[in-house]
């Protein structure tokens, strides 16, 4: 594969990534509008908090790299099921750090994004595995 090829893939592959880091958002959002008193969420019930925001920000990683698998932006084998279980890891371990060292979790905390990033990272790691 020449220079241009690995440019070309490494800018899909980041576009992807930014696609999952907004669908995390997205369906973070409108999952929120959907339950009532979420604004309250992280003060009163923080562990519930914890569980629904670990299983959005997988759900908008996870139908952001299965849109780009299914629409072969990325080349690399589909193995759905690892791809999940590591989405998922990587949601929930950052949050539950930050709710071990937290205790309530408030707007703005920085393991969010992490937590974003890790669910990213766990998606993409099952199509570095055994890659020659």
């Amino acid at each position: 594969m020449n220079a241009g090829k690995k440019i070309l893939h490494f800018f899909i592959w980041l576009g992807v990534v930014f696609i999952q880091l907004v669908m995390a958002q997205v369906v973070t959002f409108l999952l929120s509008l959907l339950i009532l008193g979420m604004e309250n969420f992280p003060q009163t019930h923080p562990a519930l908090f914890v569980v629904i925001l670990g299983i959005t920000f997988s759900m908008g990683v996870f139908l952001g790299g299965w849109l780009a698998l299914k629409w072969q932006w990325l080349k690399v084998k589909s193995n759905y099921l690892a791809r999940l279980v590591a989405t998922l890891i990587g949601a929930y371990l950052p949050l539950i750090i930050a709710l071990i060292l937290y205790r309530s979790l408030e707007p703005g905390n920085p393991f969010f994004f992490i937590s974003m990033l890790t669910s990213i990272l766990g998606f993409h790691i099952p199509g570095w595995v055994g890659r020659k």
